[in-house]
Order: C-alpha cells, then structure tokens, then sequence
C-alpha cells in the first residue's frame, strides 16, 4: 500500500499550508510540540473515525497502531495522550492516541 501524490490536491492545499504556517509562527512554543499529519494512510486503509478510533503504542523501536471501533468498550486507563484531532463542526475530536504510561 504505497501512498502517491495522487492521494494529495497541492492546489487546494496551499492556501490551508500556508494558514497553518501562520499558527505555527505566530504559537512556536506549542508548535513545537505539534505536527500536521496528513490522513492518507487511514484513507487508503478505509479508516473511518465517526465509527473507529486509532490506537498506539511501542514495541522496540516500532510503533503500532490498531484502528478499533468504537462500538467496542475501550479499556480503561488513567491518561491518553492525543495524537491526531479531527474538527467535527466546531470542535476538535481526538480520534487517535496512545495510552500514557504510569
């Protein structure tokens, strides 16, 4: 499953680049702790974040992510760590994360 650049519109995506280049000058402490992840990957596996959720985690030097549904219970744990939002009318949704570590 390779991603192309027929999975990218660089035309339509130069005005929102250039718009978020602005956030991050105008916020560099938060940006440095901020990336802009492109959802190529979740398209072409046919993620759908209104039905699943991603989640993350290490092993060695490779990090694994599982896509779930949320029809599922999640298990419990005391702190996630968000990893990408998606904005859903006006709010920001996290839709992947890892599980923070005690």
């Amino acid at each position: 499953m390779a991603v192309t650049a027929a999975d990218y519109d660089t035309k339509s995506d130069t005005a929102f680049f250039a718009d978020i280049t602005e956030v991050f000058r105008k916020h560099p402490e938060a940006a440095k702790k901020y990336a802009l992840a492109s959802l190529a990957v979740e398209h072409k596996l046919d993620v759908d974040y209104s039905r699943q959720y991603g989640v993350s985690w290490t092993e060695g030097d490779r990090v694994i992510t599982e896509f779930r549904d949320r029809d599922e219970k999640p298990p419990v744990v005391r702190a996630r760590i968000c990893l990408k939002y998606e904005l859903r009318g006006q709010d920001l949704e996290c839709v992947h994360w890892i599980d923070a570590e005690e």
